[in-house]
């Protein structure tokens, strides 16, 4: 069966990892770097294998079983073309007699001389018309369907199969009861926890938790860290309890209402092995200079607090103010990356503290 797995821009590589974990026999086909995603293949026993497996990937937003991928391009007749393979794939024996479905479209790139709209019109004319011609009848429903076809145009390439994972996208974690106003994404949370290389056991740390996500993204994937939520604004923490309860987590997560830059007040010295959070950005303040003098203050403050070889991940639209802070306080930046953050780019850096 060949996947399609749908993640965060710029974290194809971990998703691809996590496919390899979780999906028996797994092998990645492509990584479309900066895309969100990944191709993949696996010996699965059907539909319901693969839900089972992928249901478990906490980097992904979606998962579809492909039926076709074709090169369509992007000028107008690619309409015709779409039609086609759409027909011809067999796509419309993914839907059962009598089931209701609905189309779910993407055209991901610039050029292209038909809308998303014109994409799902199409397809969804050819499961219909392909069922017709099979003597079945399926039904198109828009809201609440049974089954969802999945299609996109990423540049000039067509793709679709059966979405397996459902119309809501699995980055919308269940425990988020309370949505912190510049919440992170719970699969780029889990990602960088992955970039962080949190292990069983160690101490991992967000000082600005928000709403709680990294916490409660480490609880999830680890079972016997200790994990420090901290946070200065009293009603954010009170969010991050309410998500951690709703995650079942609250009784393993030590939430401590203090400000990042004065770690040493809160915890032991090089107490800390891993530090993963989302510092402000300062865009919507209109203040970058606020940014830059929140790292110099941060980074030594992190630095105290972090064992020998600690590492830290924290996620930034200035990388070269906290790459240059976390330098001066003695952090080595090991790595960076560009990836997507809602509707802005921004860059991941990893830092570690020398020792052992």
């Amino acid at each position: 069966m060949r996947l399609l797995l749908t993640c965060n821009p710029g974290l194809e590589d971990i998703a691809s990892m996590e496919c390899m974990e979780e999906i028996p026999g797994c092998r990645v086909l492509e990584e479309r770097q900066g895309r969100g995603r990944v191709i993949a293949e696996a010996a699965l026993d059907g539909m319901e294998d693969a839900y089972m497996h992928g249901s478990r990937m906490r980097s992904i937003h979606s998962l579809i079983a492909l039926a076709v991928e074709e090169h369509v391009g992007k000028a107008g007749d690619a309409l015709d073309r779409i039609y086609r393979a759409s027909l011809d794939s067999g796509l419309h024996e993914l839907v059962p007699e009598g089931a209701t479905f609905a189309v779910e479209a993407e055209r991901i790139g610039e050029g292209h001389e038909y809308t998303s709209m014109d994409v799902a019109r199409t397809v969804g004319q050819a499961v219909v018309d392909g069922a017709s011609a099979a003597g079945r009848r399926v039904y198109v429903r828009l809201n609440s369907p049974q089954y969802t076809v999945y299609a996109e145009v990423d540049d000039s390439v067509f793709r679709a199969g059966l979405l397996l994972s459902g119309e809501r996208s699995m980055h919308r974690r269940r425990y988020k009861v309370y949505d912190h106003p510049a919440a992170l994404k719970p699969t780029l949370a889990y990602s960088m926890l992955r970039l962080a290389g949190a292990r069983d056991g160690e101490t991992v740390m967000d000082p600005m938790c928000g709403g709680g996500t990294v916490a409660i993204e480490a609880g999830l994937l680890l079972e016997s860290s200790r994990i420090i939520c901290l946070e200065r604004n009293r009603s954010y923490l009170h969010g991050a309890v309410l998500n951690a309860h709703a995650a079942r987590l609250a009784g393993r997560i030590e939430f401590i209402h203090g400000d990042a830059t004065r770690l040493e007040e809160y915890l032991e010295p090089g107490s800390v092995d891993v530090v993963v959070s989302n510092p402000p950005y300062g865009i919507r303040m209109g203040d970058p200079g606020f940014v830059r003098r929140l790292y110099r203050r941060l980074a030594p403050s992190l630095y105290n607090a972090m064992s020998p070889g600690g590492r830290a991940v924290l996620i930034t639209a200035d990388a070269g103010s906290l790459a240059r802070e976390l330098s001066k306080a003695g952090f080595k930046v090991t790595h960076r990356r560009r990836v997507r953050h809602g509707d802005l780019w921004a860059m991941i850096l990893r830092a570690e503290k020398p020792g052992r």
